[in-house]
């Protein structure tokens, strides 16, 4: 067959998303010798296949704000040009005026649009409206991160269980990189809570903020690393970390390149991911592969990746967070339980059987 694929998240930082399709395309590449792949993307796409089957299209549109247009005028056009006989979108969307004798899949990583609307920019809101109901009914099938995801979009889509596929994500593999972060200029504290993530409202700051000045910070040389590019909605945000009492205990690197998380995650007291909602959340299996014990919610899909080794917690209540961070200050016999468990439950996630899985959907699709 010949495949094409949405590779805009290769485009940019790589974020979430990012890593999945990156992941996920180094080994289907292992393991597809039949199917040829083109990468396609409305810029520079940062990856460089080794299978010879394998081809990049990139236009010259570096714009992000301007891709789904991009993607949508142009695609068909080049599908009809190649002859297509799938496409595959990792990121929510498909072009929708593919030919009809195009199969389609979709990856659906979350309904942020439908559960948390208000945590979204008003443009990104726009597009998720207005295209990923017209592309769950365009799809052949629908591959999501977790159950969890899975269970909302049948809720909120009416789509029906037979077409959905729920594939997890695998736990990436780190380099251990200097404590220093030259490119930064950032010397990390000794101790510290670290997160890791886009700067949005569902990830929940504001209580994070205030669980850790409960725990009297300035007293016990705590501080909180807040690792992610900038995300969106976040004027609150900065506003708050730039007339926090404890300013000075709160560190904000930016969006680190994937190499350079690796010490992060080591040297934390813990991972706090006490999000509101996510479809998956990488960064628990990330902390958990580097040795570092995880605090997050008790909601959405956050319960199935992390299972139970992690300290779950009410993300709605600021006391019960601001407990989890103390029992992991004061519990050395319960840090030593999560790291041992959290190594166990990472290993749990392969980026293999994701492939596998992933595509034994694209295959079965294109045989129909």
């Amino acid at each position: 067959m010949k495949i094409g694929v949405d590779a805009r998240p290769l485009t940019y930082q790589l974020t979430g998303i990012g890593v999945y399709l990156k992941h996920l395309l180094d080994e289907i590449q292992k393991i597809d010798d039949k199917n040829d792949y083109y990468l396609i993307s409305n810029g520079p796409i940062d990856y460089d296949p080794v299978n010879q089957g394998w081809k990049k299209i990139a236009g010259t549109l570096k714009r992000k704000l301007l891709s789904t247009f991009w993607m949508q005028l142009n695609v068909p056009l080049i599908a009809a040009k190649l002859n297509f006989d799938l496409f595959w979108s990792p990121r929510h969307h498909l072009p929708l005026f593919l030919s009809p004798g195009i199969r389609t899949v979709v990856t659906v990583h979350d309904v942020v649009n439908r559960l948390y609307p208000g945590t979204m920019a008003l443009s990104n809101l726009l597009v998720e409206r207005l295209l990923m109901k017209l592309s769950l009914k365009r799809s052949d099938a629908i591959i999501t991160d977790s159950r969890s995801t899975a269970a909302d979009i049948k809720r909120e889509f009416g789509v029906s269980a037979n077409k959905i596929d729920t594939i997890h994500l695998g736990t990436p593999v780190f380099q251990k990189k200097p404590k220093f972060l030259p490119e930064k200029n950032i010397d990390m504290p000794s101790r510290y809570f670290l997160f890791v993530g886009t700067l949005d409202p569902r990830k929940n700051f504001e209580r994070l903020f205030k669980a850790f000045e409960l725990l009297s910070p300035l007293s016990q040389g705590l501080h909180l690393v807040i690792v992610g590019g900038e995300g969106w909605k976040n004027k609150d945000f900065f506003r708050m970390v730039k007339t926090h009492p404890l300013k000075a205990h709160i560190h904000m690197t930016g969006y680190l390149p994937r190499d350079e998380l690796a010490s992060c995650y080591q040297d934390a007291i813990c991972l706090m991911f006490p999000s509101l909602y996510e479809g998956f959340g990488l960064p628990i299996l990330e902390a958990m592969s580097c040795g570092t014990p995880v605090i997050t919610s008790n909601v959405s899909s956050m319960t199935e990746v992390a299972g139970n080794a992690a300290l779950l917690v009410n993300p709605y209540d600021t006391g019960a967070i601001s407990d989890a961070m103390n029992r992991l200050l004061r519990d050395e016999r319960l840090r030593e339980s999560l790291i041992n468990k959290g190594f166990k439950r990472a290993t749990e996630f392969s980026w293999k059987k994701c492939a596998d899985e992933t595509l034994r959907v694209i295959n079965a699709v294109g045989e129909r």
